[in-house]
Protein backbone atom coordinates (compact mmCIF):
# COMPACT_ATOMS: atom_id res chain seq x y z
CA UNK A 1 0.00 0.00 0.00
CA UNK A 2 1.45 3.95 -1.07
CA UNK A 3 -0.21 5.41 2.39
CA UNK A 4 2.51 3.99 4.23
CA UNK A 5 6.22 4.33 5.19
CA UNK A 6 9.24 2.56 3.71
CA UNK A 7 12.31 1.05 5.63
CA UNK A 8 14.49 2.78 2.42
CA UNK A 9 13.24 6.31 3.09
CA UNK A 10 13.91 8.82 5.66
CA UNK A 11 11.04 10.22 7.84
CA UNK A 12 11.03 13.57 6.01
CA UNK A 13 10.89 11.22 2.44
CA UNK A 14 7.86 9.09 3.52
CA UNK A 15 6.16 12.27 4.82
CA UNK A 16 6.47 14.17 1.69
CA UNK A 17 5.92 10.98 -0.78
CA UNK A 18 2.40 10.12 0.35
CA UNK A 19 1.57 13.88 0.40
CA UNK A 20 2.45 13.58 -3.47
CA UNK A 21 1.01 10.52 -4.00
CA UNK A 22 -2.43 11.32 -2.57
CA UNK A 23 -2.48 14.29 -4.55
CA UNK A 24 -2.10 13.05 -8.29
CA UNK A 25 -4.26 10.63 -7.35
CA UNK A 26 -6.76 13.64 -6.66
CA UNK A 27 -5.56 14.83 -10.57
CA UNK A 28 -6.18 12.07 -12.10
CA UNK A 29 -9.68 11.48 -10.59
CA UNK A 30 -10.69 15.31 -11.00
CA UNK A 31 -8.85 15.19 -14.69
CA UNK A 32 -10.93 12.17 -15.73
CA UNK A 33 -7.39 9.83 -15.88
CA UNK A 34 -8.71 7.61 -13.46
CA UNK A 35 -12.05 4.88 -14.43
CA UNK A 36 -15.47 5.23 -12.63
CA UNK A 37 -18.26 7.60 -12.14
CA UNK A 38 -18.08 11.46 -11.08
CA UNK A 39 -19.39 10.43 -8.09
CA UNK A 40 -16.51 7.92 -7.22
CA UNK A 41 -14.01 10.76 -8.68
CA UNK A 42 -15.61 12.93 -6.21
CA UNK A 43 -15.44 10.57 -3.25
CA UNK A 44 -12.40 8.86 -3.87
CA UNK A 45 -10.86 12.77 -4.06
CA UNK A 46 -11.97 13.63 -0.55
CA UNK A 47 -11.08 10.67 0.45
CA UNK A 48 -7.04 11.43 -0.74
CA UNK A 49 -7.88 15.05 0.94
CA UNK A 50 -8.57 13.61 4.38
CA UNK A 51 -5.63 11.33 4.03
CA UNK A 52 -3.21 14.07 3.25
CA UNK A 53 -4.88 16.31 6.30
CA UNK A 54 -3.72 13.41 8.52
CA UNK A 55 -0.33 13.22 7.64
CA UNK A 56 0.13 16.69 8.58
CA UNK A 57 -1.16 16.22 11.60
CA UNK A 58 1.13 13.63 12.08
CA UNK A 59 3.90 16.24 11.38
CA UNK A 60 1.92 19.20 12.44
CA UNK A 61 4.42 20.28 15.69
CA UNK A 62 7.14 19.77 12.42
CA UNK A 63 5.47 22.02 9.77
CA UNK A 64 5.32 24.78 12.04
CA UNK A 65 4.09 27.91 10.14
CA UNK A 66 3.69 25.79 6.77
CA UNK A 67 0.60 23.59 9.16
CA UNK A 68 -2.36 25.96 8.60
CA UNK A 69 -1.79 26.89 5.14
CA UNK A 70 -1.53 23.56 3.95
CA UNK A 71 -4.14 22.38 6.16
CA UNK A 72 -6.44 24.90 5.23
CA UNK A 73 -6.05 24.58 1.20
CA UNK A 74 -7.12 20.64 1.43
CA UNK A 75 -9.79 21.53 4.07
CA UNK A 76 -11.47 24.21 1.82
CA UNK A 77 -10.83 22.14 -1.60
CA UNK A 78 -12.60 19.22 0.30
CA UNK A 79 -15.40 21.53 1.35
CA UNK A 80 -15.77 22.76 -2.42
CA UNK A 81 -16.74 19.35 -3.56
CA UNK A 82 -18.92 18.17 -0.19
CA UNK A 83 -22.66 19.17 -1.95
CA UNK A 84 -22.49 16.24 -3.93
CA UNK A 85 -20.74 13.87 -1.72
CA UNK A 86 -23.23 15.05 1.02
CA UNK A 87 -26.12 14.20 -1.45
CA UNK A 88 -24.34 10.70 -2.33
CA UNK A 89 -23.95 9.58 0.95
CA UNK A 90 -27.63 10.57 1.91
CA UNK A 91 -28.15 8.03 -0.64
CA UNK A 92 -26.21 5.34 0.42
CA UNK A 93 -26.96 6.10 4.00
CA UNK A 94 -31.08 5.71 3.05
CA UNK A 95 -30.55 2.26 1.20
CA UNK A 96 -28.41 1.00 3.80
CA UNK A 97 -30.73 1.09 6.51
CA UNK A 98 -33.46 -0.06 4.37
CA UNK A 99 -31.40 -3.43 3.75
CA UNK A 100 -30.16 -3.39 7.01
CA UNK A 101 -33.84 -3.83 8.28
CA UNK A 102 -34.24 -6.02 5.39
CA UNK A 103 -37.18 -3.89 4.19
CA UNK A 104 -39.03 -5.19 0.64
CA UNK A 105 -37.76 -3.80 -2.62
CA UNK A 106 -41.17 -3.82 -3.47
CA UNK A 107 -42.61 -1.70 -0.58
CA UNK A 108 -43.76 1.96 -1.51
CA UNK A 109 -43.50 2.76 1.87
CA UNK A 110 -40.34 4.82 1.23
CA UNK A 111 -40.49 5.00 -2.62
CA UNK A 112 -41.22 8.72 -2.14
CA UNK A 113 -38.10 9.48 -0.14
CA UNK A 114 -35.72 7.84 -2.15
CA UNK A 115 -37.20 9.58 -5.46
CA UNK A 116 -36.27 12.81 -3.74
CA UNK A 117 -33.25 11.98 -2.50
CA UNK A 118 -32.12 10.24 -5.93
CA UNK A 119 -33.65 14.01 -7.70
CA UNK A 120 -31.55 16.02 -5.29
CA UNK A 121 -28.11 13.99 -5.97
CA UNK A 122 -28.55 14.73 -9.63
CA UNK A 123 -29.23 18.27 -9.34
CA UNK A 124 -26.19 18.17 -7.17
CA UNK A 125 -23.74 16.74 -9.76
CA UNK A 126 -25.08 18.77 -12.30
CA UNK A 127 -24.63 22.15 -10.35
CA UNK A 128 -21.24 21.01 -9.38
CA UNK A 129 -19.64 19.34 -12.46
CA UNK A 130 -21.24 21.83 -14.79
CA UNK A 131 -22.97 25.76 -13.71
CA UNK A 132 -20.29 25.75 -11.28
CA UNK A 133 -17.04 24.00 -12.67
CA UNK A 134 -15.89 23.55 -9.20
CA UNK A 135 -13.45 20.78 -10.38
CA UNK A 136 -11.47 23.91 -12.34
CA UNK A 137 -11.01 25.23 -9.26
CA UNK A 138 -10.10 22.44 -7.19
CA UNK A 139 -7.35 21.32 -9.52
CA UNK A 140 -4.95 24.78 -9.52
CA UNK A 141 -5.34 24.26 -5.39
CA UNK A 142 -3.89 21.38 -5.88
CA UNK A 143 -1.44 21.68 -8.19
CA UNK A 144 -0.45 24.60 -6.44
CA UNK A 145 0.13 22.31 -2.68
CA UNK A 146 2.24 19.87 -4.78
CA UNK A 147 4.37 22.25 -6.00
CA UNK A 148 5.01 24.03 -2.21
CA UNK A 149 5.57 20.02 -0.93
CA UNK A 150 9.59 20.08 -1.51
CA UNK A 151 9.84 23.38 0.65
CA UNK A 152 7.80 21.27 3.66
CA UNK A 153 10.21 22.20 7.13
CA UNK A 154 10.53 18.70 7.61
CA UNK A 155 13.51 18.01 9.52
CA UNK A 156 13.86 15.16 12.21
CA UNK A 157 14.23 11.64 10.79
CA UNK A 158 13.26 10.09 13.81
CA UNK A 159 10.37 9.01 15.97
CA UNK A 160 10.46 12.47 17.31
CA UNK A 161 8.87 14.06 14.27
CA UNK A 162 5.79 11.55 14.63
CA UNK A 163 5.55 11.44 18.65
CA UNK A 164 3.50 14.43 19.21
CA UNK A 165 1.17 14.01 16.37
CA UNK A 166 0.45 10.26 17.50
CA UNK A 167 -0.12 11.28 21.02
CA UNK A 168 -2.17 13.90 20.09
CA UNK A 169 -4.67 11.84 17.66
CA UNK A 170 -4.85 9.16 20.99
CA UNK A 171 -5.24 11.64 23.44
CA UNK A 172 -8.11 13.43 21.51
CA UNK A 173 -9.84 9.88 20.58
CA UNK A 174 -9.61 9.06 24.46
CA UNK A 175 -10.48 12.43 25.54
CA UNK A 176 -13.64 11.76 22.63
CA UNK A 177 -14.88 8.68 23.81
CA UNK A 178 -15.46 9.59 27.38
CA UNK A 179 -17.06 12.67 26.29
CA UNK A 180 -19.00 10.94 23.96
CA UNK A 181 -20.73 8.68 26.01
CA UNK A 182 -21.03 11.55 28.73
CA UNK A 183 -22.97 13.94 26.47
CA UNK A 184 -23.99 11.39 23.39
CA UNK A 185 -24.98 14.48 21.27
CA UNK A 186 -24.70 14.80 17.22
CA UNK A 187 -21.48 16.82 17.55
CA UNK A 188 -19.60 14.83 20.30
CA UNK A 189 -20.12 11.78 18.37
CA UNK A 190 -18.78 13.28 15.22
CA UNK A 191 -16.33 14.83 16.75
CA UNK A 192 -14.79 11.71 18.86
CA UNK A 193 -14.88 10.31 14.76
CA UNK A 194 -12.75 12.67 13.38
CA UNK A 195 -10.30 11.53 16.07
CA UNK A 196 -10.48 8.10 15.48
CA UNK A 197 -10.17 8.78 11.89
CA UNK A 198 -6.68 10.68 12.85
CA UNK A 199 -5.50 7.59 14.89
CA UNK A 200 -6.66 5.21 11.77
CA UNK A 201 -4.83 6.98 9.52
CA UNK A 202 -1.98 7.33 11.24
CA UNK A 203 -1.84 3.42 12.25
CA UNK A 204 -2.45 2.76 8.44
CA UNK A 205 1.24 4.51 7.60
CA UNK A 206 3.11 2.84 10.73
CA UNK A 207 1.70 -0.54 9.86
CA UNK A 208 4.84 -1.86 8.48
CA UNK A 209 6.59 -1.49 11.86
CA UNK A 210 4.89 -4.82 12.73
CA UNK A 211 1.81 -5.64 10.16
CA UNK A 212 0.50 -8.46 11.64
CA UNK A 213 -0.02 -6.67 15.37
CA UNK A 214 -0.28 -3.13 13.88
CA UNK A 215 -2.42 -4.44 11.22
CA UNK A 216 -5.19 -5.65 13.66
CA UNK A 217 -5.30 -2.27 15.37
CA UNK A 218 -5.86 -0.36 12.31
CA UNK A 219 -8.85 -2.65 11.54
CA UNK A 220 -9.91 -2.07 14.86
CA UNK A 221 -9.79 1.60 14.64
CA UNK A 222 -11.41 1.48 10.65
CA UNK A 223 -14.28 -0.51 12.08
CA UNK A 224 -14.72 2.24 15.04
CA UNK A 225 -14.92 5.04 12.55
CA UNK A 226 -17.10 2.96 10.94
CA UNK A 227 -19.57 2.56 13.36
CA UNK A 228 -19.40 6.10 14.20
CA UNK A 229 -19.32 6.91 10.64
CA UNK A 230 -23.11 5.30 9.79
CA UNK A 231 -24.49 7.02 12.75
CA UNK A 232 -23.45 10.63 11.77
CA UNK A 233 -24.92 9.58 8.63
CA UNK A 234 -27.94 8.57 9.65
CA UNK A 235 -28.21 11.56 12.30
CA UNK A 236 -27.66 13.86 9.14
CA UNK A 237 -30.20 11.72 7.30
CA UNK A 238 -32.65 12.62 10.04
CA UNK A 239 -31.91 16.57 9.88
CA UNK A 240 -32.71 15.97 6.40
CA UNK A 241 -35.68 14.18 6.49
CA UNK A 242 -37.38 16.65 8.59
CA UNK A 243 -36.95 19.81 6.60
CA UNK A 244 -38.54 18.10 3.30
CA UNK A 245 -42.39 18.67 3.39
CA UNK A 246 -42.27 15.86 0.19
CA UNK A 247 -41.69 12.64 2.18
CA UNK A 248 -43.69 14.35 5.71
CA UNK A 249 -45.80 11.27 5.66
CA UNK A 250 -43.03 8.58 6.19
CA UNK A 251 -40.46 10.92 8.25
CA UNK A 252 -42.14 9.04 12.05
CA UNK A 253 -41.85 5.71 10.22
CA UNK A 254 -38.71 6.51 9.21
CA UNK A 255 -36.95 8.41 12.32
CA UNK A 256 -37.83 5.18 14.08
CA UNK A 257 -35.73 2.99 12.09
CA UNK A 258 -32.79 5.48 12.05
CA UNK A 259 -33.31 5.69 15.77
CA UNK A 260 -32.77 2.02 16.50
CA UNK A 261 -29.71 1.65 14.02
CA UNK A 262 -28.40 4.89 15.78
CA UNK A 263 -28.51 3.05 19.07
CA UNK A 264 -26.99 -0.69 17.68
CA UNK A 265 -24.33 1.52 16.42
CA UNK A 266 -23.28 3.64 19.28
CA UNK A 267 -23.46 0.41 21.28
CA UNK A 268 -20.87 -1.16 19.24
CA UNK A 269 -18.59 1.97 18.77
CA UNK A 270 -18.82 2.23 22.82
CA UNK A 271 -17.65 -1.78 23.09
CA UNK A 272 -14.60 -1.34 20.55
CA UNK A 273 -13.51 2.31 21.73
CA UNK A 274 -13.23 0.52 25.28
CA UNK A 275 -10.58 -1.68 23.70
CA UNK A 276 -8.92 1.38 21.32
CA UNK A 277 -8.38 3.34 23.82
CA UNK A 278 -8.32 1.19 27.07
CA UNK A 279 -4.30 2.23 27.58
CA UNK A 280 -3.12 5.51 28.70
CA UNK A 281 -1.94 7.54 25.69
CA UNK A 282 1.94 8.29 27.17
CA UNK A 283 1.54 4.53 27.57
CA UNK A 284 0.41 3.68 23.80
CA UNK A 285 2.83 5.87 22.26
CA UNK A 286 5.78 4.70 23.75
CA UNK A 287 4.89 1.23 23.35
CA UNK A 288 4.03 2.31 19.28
CA UNK A 289 8.08 3.77 19.45
CA UNK A 290 9.19 0.34 20.88
CA UNK A 291 8.34 -1.15 17.54
CA UNK A 292 9.21 1.54 15.08
CA UNK A 293 12.76 1.69 17.00
CA UNK A 294 12.53 -2.24 16.23
CA UNK A 295 12.28 -1.65 12.89
CA UNK A 296 14.27 0.98 12.20
CA UNK A 297 17.11 -0.75 13.61
CA UNK A 298 16.00 -4.18 11.24
CA UNK A 299 15.18 -6.15 14.29
CA UNK A 300 12.98 -9.11 13.12
CA UNK A 301 9.90 -10.71 15.54
CA UNK A 302 11.21 -13.47 18.03
CA UNK A 303 10.36 -16.69 15.89
CA UNK A 304 9.44 -20.02 18.02
CA UNK A 305 12.28 -22.80 17.42
CA UNK A 306 11.56 -26.03 18.09
CA UNK A 307 13.99 -27.85 20.18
Amino acid sequence: MAYQFKPDESVPQGIKRMAIEQMDKALDQLTGQANGSRGKAVHNTRKGFKKIRALLRLVRDEMGRAYPQENACFRDAGRLLSDVRDAQVRLETFDKLIKHFAVPSSSDTFAQVRKVITAQHRAASRRMLNQENTTAKVIPMIQTARERVKAWPLTHNDWSALHSGLKRAYKQGRKGFTHAFDEPTVESLHEWRKAVKDLWYHLRMLQPVWPDLLGEMVDQSENLANYLGDDHDLAVLHQWLQEQSEVEATVEALAALIQRRRTQLQQSARSLGERVYAERPRAFVERIETYWQAWQAGIKQPISVEL
